[in-house]
C-alpha cells in the first residue's frame, strides 16, 4: 500500500489525502508516523474513528480510539494547532506547527457532528442513504433507474431524503449500533 501512496505522489497527486481508520491493536501504533507525513509534504491525513456498524459487540468493547486521544498523542509529540484550511466535510482540521499538510479528525463516534454533516452515501448496490450510521429513509436508486422511474420522480425523492436528513441524523444516529442493522460497513461500501 505504501508503494501505491508514493506512486500517487510521484505522478503529481498534490495535495494527497489519506484516510486512516484507527483500530486499537491493529494500527494505532502508527498514528504519530502518519501525522508526520504532513510535515514535509502537502498531504492531508484524516484520522477516522472506526464505526463498528452491524457489529454491536464492538460498540460495547469500544473497538475504536476517540479523536481527542489521537490529538493528544500528536500534540504531545509535535504540537498541534487548529488548521487554517477548512474543508467542506465533517473533518475538524488541525496542523502540526510549520507543517505543509493538515490533519483532519472525523469523530463520528465520540464527537457527534450530525448537526453539520453534509454527506450522503450511494452504496455499491445502488442505495442512496442520508446517514451512514443507519438505513432509515434510504432510496433504492438502482431498481428505480433500471425500471424506468422518471428523473423528475427520483429528483423529488432525493429532495425529500435530503430534507429528512437533519431529523434522521439527530434522532436516529444510533440505529446502526443495534443487531437490527442489516449490513456491516464492508457490505455498505464504507
Amino acid at each position: 500500500m505504501w508503494e501505491g501512496i508514493q506512486a500517487a505522489h510521484h505522478v503529481g497527486f498534490d495535495p494527497l489525502k489519506l484516510n486512516v481508520v484507527v483500530i486499537p491493536g491493529m494500527n494505532d501504533h502508527e498514528v504519530e508516523a502518519m501525522a508526520a507525513l504532513t510535515i514535509e509534504r502537502n498531504w492531508h491525513v484524516r484520522f477516522i474513528e472506526f464505526m463498528p456498524i452491524g457489529n454491536e459487540s464492538l460498540f460495547l468493547d469500544k473497538g475504536w480510539i476517540d479523536s481527542e486521544m489521537l490529538r493528544h498523542r500528536i500534540r504531545t509529540k509535535f504540537g498541534l494547532t487548529e488548521g487554517t484550511v477548512k474543508g467542506n466535510g465533517p473533518a475538524d482540521v488541525f496542523q502540526i506547527p510549520g507543517a505543509k499538510g493538515t490533519l483532519g479528525f472525523i469523530s463520528q463516534m465520540s464527537e457527534c457532528f450530525c448537526d453539520r454533516c453534509n454527506r450522503v452515501r450511494l452504496s455499491a448496490d445502488g442505495w442512496l442513504r442520508p446517514c451512514l450510521l443507519n438505513e432509515t429513509g434510504q432510496i433504492d436508486l438502482k431498481t428505480a433507474l433500471r425500471s424506468g422511474v422518471s428523473t423528475s420522480v427520483l429528483h423529488q425523492q432525493v429532495q425529500q431524503l435530503l430534507a429528512a436528513k437533519v431529523e434522521i441524523n439527530f434522532k436516529q444516529r444510533e440505529a446502526g449500533t443495534t443487531t437490527g442493522y442489516a449490513r456491516t460497513m464492508s457490505q455498505i461500501g464504507g
